[in-house]
């Protein structure tokens, strides 16, 4: 059984604190006792000369939670005195206090630490009921489904009750093949082991996945992974034609300028059918392409407004992919030349405010200052009046 001193006194020099904390105490989560069972034991070295008696505070013992912790007040006998869970509560700090007989302090406090050691007493819970994910057929072994995930209340840190192991208990339906994915053991990727997937053959798989800690060895659950097969993406979406012209007013913003037209996807609704479209060449920002859902085809709008008097025409170079993950890296790529038309602008004075200081003794009709407005047409010679 631990006994723990109070350290003995150095005359002319006051302790700090934290010269009184002594190496932790540790007790076994789930203790079966009987209680009050003795942990430790304090003493003091005024014990041979005068008579101390011994106390604890702090949470756990007069502070919440209360009674957990009790001390023999005359043999300084610290006791637990109920089984200890750590899921709650993973450690105690009490103080450790010794008194004379007139209940002066023969000591100063001493701080103790006890820490409860975990038991594997929780087995692994999945994060989701079921875990939901899609593959295209045909997909190439090692390709990555989903990740499988599951928590363990257990200590992770100094043991292992909560280093969980995944493993695969069943597959359904067991065709073409009755091992047709593979799971990461440490962390829960699934991923396609086999070649072969088929939508016709089969369009959903369910898994049946464990969870175990110990590294697989101990407590363990079962959750569900569903996987639904998709088509592959056969036709990727191509323009049709590949050559666009469109014009556009000047400073008009969300303005449509063309339709560009793709064909070849995959049938309307699939995962691979809905077309995406970028714009290699448009680093301002001046432009954006949006997918019509209904028709599947682009629509290039302005994203800011142009100005006729610094760009009259853009050439464009749009490419489009499919939503899907793609069999191959095939894209198709469109060239749309933007013309941008003049509106006549109003004239605007520089600077938009004027400061002018004049002499009291002006007099009439005399000049004060001038004052002009200039047009933004500047491509248009028009008098400003």
């Amino acid at each position: 059984m631990e006994v723990l001193m109070f350290p003995h006194a150095h005359f002319g020099l006051r302790r700090q604190k934290r010269d009184w904390v002594v190496p932790p105490i540790s007790i076994s989560e789930n203790g079966k006792g009987p209680f009050p069972k003795t942990v430790a034991q304090v003493k003091s070295d005024k014990g041979k000369e005068i008579r101390v008696f011994y106390s604890i505070t702090g949470p756990g013992a007069d502070e919440p939670p209360y009674g957990v912790f009790i001390m023999d007040r005359e043999t300084g006998w610290l006791k637990v005195t109920m089984p200890l869970d750590r899921e709650q509560k993973s450690h105690y700090v009490l103080f450790l206090h010794a008194v004379s007989s007139t209940g002066n302090a023969v000591e100063e406090p001493m701080e103790t630490v006890i820490t409860v050691r975990d038991q594997n007493d929780n087995t692994p819970r999945f994060t989701q009921a079921v875990f939901e994910a899609s593959v295209m057929e045909r997909a190439h072994p090692g390709t990555s489904v989903m990740q499988i995930t599951a928590t363990d209340a257990d200590d992770h840190e100094n043991t292992y009750n909560a280093a969980i192991a995944y493993t695969i208990l069943h597959q359904d339906p067991p065709v073409p093949h009755a091992n047709m994915f593979t799971i990461n053991r440490d962390k829960g990727i699934i991923a396609v082991l086999t070649p072969g997937l088929d939508k016709q053959i089969a369009s959903v798989y369910t898994l049946t996945i464990q969870a175990a800690d110990l590294q697989g060895e101990g407590l363990s659950s079962t959750g569900t992974a569903v996987i639904t097969v998709t088509h592959n993406n056969t036709n990727p979406p191509v323009f049709s034609p590949t050559l666009y012209v469109g014009q556009v007013f000047e400073n008009k913003v969300d303005a449509g300028i063309v339709r560009l037209k793709v064909k070849g996807a995959d049938a309307p609704g699939s995962p691979a059918w809905k077309a995406v479209f970028s714009i290699l060449n448009d680093r301002a920002g001046l432009f954006t392409v949006t997918t019509d859902p209904e028709t599947n085809n682009g629509l290039l709008k302005t994203a800011k407004g142009l100005d006729f008097e610094t760009t009259q025409q853009y050439t464009l170079y749009v490419t489009v992919v499919n939503a899907g993950p793609v069999a191959s890296l095939f894209t198709s790529t469109a060239t749309v030349t933007v013309n941008v038309l003049d509106m006549n602008e109003a004239p605007v004075f520089v600077p938009q405010m004027k400061m002018v200081e004049m002499p009291r003794d002006i007099g009439v009709g005399q000049e004060i200052t001038s004052y002009k407005a200039q047009d933004p047409d500047s491509f248009h010679s028009q008098e400003i009046r």
